[in-house]
C-alpha cells in the first residue's frame, strides 16, 4: 500500500516585498569645509615649484614661518621635506 505524498504548501517565489528605506551612504567626493587642528587632520602641503635647491629654500623658510606661529609640529614637516630636496639636489635619492 503505497504512502499518501504530503502535501506541499504553495512556496511564492519571493517574499512579499517592504517599502524600502534608503541608507545613507557616505560622500567621500565632497571636500570638508571644516579640516585643520580641530579634527586632528592636516591639510596637505601646498605644493613648491622650482628647481631643488629652491624647492629646500622655500620649505626652509615655510619651517621658520611654522617656528614662529608656535607649530612646532609643522616646522618639522617642513624641514624634513627640506631635508628631501637638499638629498636630491645632491644627486642622494
Amino acid at each position: 500500500m503505497p504512502l499518501p505524498s504530503p502535501r506541499r504548501k504553495s512556496v511564492s517565489p519571493m517574499p512579499p516585498s517592504r517599502p524600502r528605506v534608503p541608507v545613507p551612504r557616505p560622500n567621500f567626493s565632497k571636500s570638508r569645509s571644516n579640516t585643520g587642528a580641530s579634527t586632528g587632520v592636516r591639510p596637505a602641503p601646498a605644493r613648491v615649484n622650482g628647481s631643488a635647491v629652491q624647492k629646500q629654500t622655500q620649505w626652509l623658510a615655510r619651517a621658520t614661518d611654522a617656528e614662529r606661529t608656535g607649530d612646532s609640529v609643522e616646522a618639522e614637516l617642513c624641514r624634513q621635506y627640506a631635508e628631501h630636496w637638499f638629498r636630491v639636489s645632491r644627486g642622494q635619492e
